[in-house]
């Protein structure tokens, strides 16, 4: 019995082992793993949102009889604000790594770039340019990096206007109330936040040629030029299945630095010794600026990026304003040649993006002049002063990111300027600028 059971646990114990060695024998098992998840962005469908930021003014008024030679330059400016719809197509169609997306795209809103003033150094003559709403009607064309967007837009353009020739010495007031019809172009960025919604930073100048009406009050009154620039931020909502993956998470430590460019708009305005009047001069010139950036961002938690920037550009205003009817005693230049700004940023850190406020010092190098029949008396300073603004800054890959914002810059007043000869005159100029800016930027981290 003994050596049974002996032989039955040599033959279990033999078995065993060959259902081990057959076990080993076999292939292993694979390890199970989850399916990686691909999250693809797509712009395709309607959004509904809403917008605010600020317009300025670059309309002039003339008098269309000749009669009084010279231009009253409009330096206007304020809160823009109001509704937009749209809807996105993105294609198959791919350039630079990029989807292309096209759209259609709605807006009206509040739109106050208008200013009521007394002129220069013409008595009894007062003006007032009066901006209500304005409504576009665009098409836009851009390039989709993942959750962010980069496009160009333009379409047509209406604008509410009140125009005023005011008689101030009698108070009297003749006024053409009308809408008028133009174009609009510009640029931005969107970016997605998660969950439908998205921000966008966008520059557009409005155009309504010079189809001013003539306002015969005291003398006659055209405005000649309705132009206008104007910075926008908005907040959509895309309606979309596409829109909601979880967002890259972009790294903005460290180092960067950047090539900024963009357009620069004076709202300077002179006041002073005019024989009496109590008047303004304006002086609205222009001009693209192009220059380097340098600057460092710390994350200090996990949604907030602080840092600082600095960056030099030339900028290439130079214009002359001839006031109306006194050519003679009034013609005010300005000539810039460069402009640098110092500034600190906070950012809310969507992973793709920054959105972002800005604020610090600036710097300008100005050249005035006023010019009268006895002659021309000049100043040749830089100024220092401040500037606050905002964007949106994205990320579009290998280290490269862009932005789109806007700068205020106050410079304060400039040197008073005494024009020579008979019928002199004083002016002081003061000095503010908006800068619409965009910049590429490559990040060392």
């Amino acid at each position: 019995m003994r050596s049974t059971i002996k032989t039955l646990l040599l033959v279990s114990a033999a078995a065993l082992a060959a259902q081990g060695a057959s076990a080993a024998d076999l292939p292993a098992r694979p390890a199970y793993k989850a399916p990686v998840q691909v999250v693809s962005w797509n712009w395709t469908g309607p959004y509904l949102g809403i917008y605010a930021g600020i317009a300025a003014s670059r309309s002039r008024s003339v008098d269309p009889t000749g009669a009084r030679p010279g231009v009253i330059e409009h330096t206007g400016y304020g809160f823009t604000g109001g509704g937009t719809i749209g809807y996105n197509w993105q294609t198959n169609w791919n350039i630079m790594g990029g989807a292309v997306v096209v759209g259609l795209e709605g807006d009206i809103g509040y739109f106050d770039a208008g200013r009521r003033a007394q002129d220069w150094a013409t008595a009894g003559l007062g003006y007032e340019h009066d901006t209500k709403w304005l409504g576009t009607a665009r098409g836009r064309v851009g390039l989709a990096v993942g959750p962010n967007l980069t496009y160009f837009t333009g379409g047509y353009a209406a604008l509410d206007l009140d125009d005023k020739n005011i008689n101030t010495a009698t108070g009297t007031t003749v006024t053409s109330s009308k809408v008028r019809s133009g174009y609009a172009i510009g640029s931005g960025l969107e970016t997605m936040l998660g969950g439908g919604w998205t921000a966008k930073s966008e520059y557009m100048v409005v155009d309504f040629g010079d189809n001013g009406d003539t306002l015969v009050n005291a003398g006659s009154l055209q405005t000649d030029r309705l132009r206008y620039h104007s910075q926008r931020f908005g907040l959509n909502y895309l309606f979309g299945a596409g829109n909601r993956g979880p967002l890259p998470q972009a790294n903005w430590n460290g180092w960067y630095v950047g090539g900024v460019y963009g357009v620069g708009v004076s709202s300077t305005r002179g006041t002073g010794a005019d024989g009496g009047v109590g008047g303004e001069l304006g002086n609205n010139g222009n001009a693209f600026f192009g220059g380097g950036q340098l600057g460092y961002n710390w994350t200090i938690a996990p949604r907030i990026v602080v840092g600082l920037e600095g960056d030099i550009s030339y900028l290439g205003v130079d214009h002359t304003s001839n006031n109306l009817g006194n050519t003679a005693t009034s013609n005010f230049r300005i000539e810039t040649s460069w402009m640098a700004t110092a500034r600190a940023r906070l950012a809310y850190n969507t992973g793709p993006a920054l959105l972002y406020v800005t604020g610090g010092g600036a710097w300008m190098s100005i050249d005035q002049s006023l010019t009268s029949n006895g002659g021309t008396v000049s100043s040749d300073k830089t100024l220092s002063g401040w500037t606050g603004g905002g964007g949106i800054e994205i990320a579009l890959g290998n280290n490269w990111s862009s932005k789109n914002e806007y700068l205020f810059v106050d410079l304060g007043n400039g040197d008073a300027l005494t024009s020579a000869g008979a019928g002199a005159v004083t002016i002081t100029p003061d000095y503010q600028f908006h800068m619409f800016r965009s910049a590429l930027v490559y990040r060392f981290n």
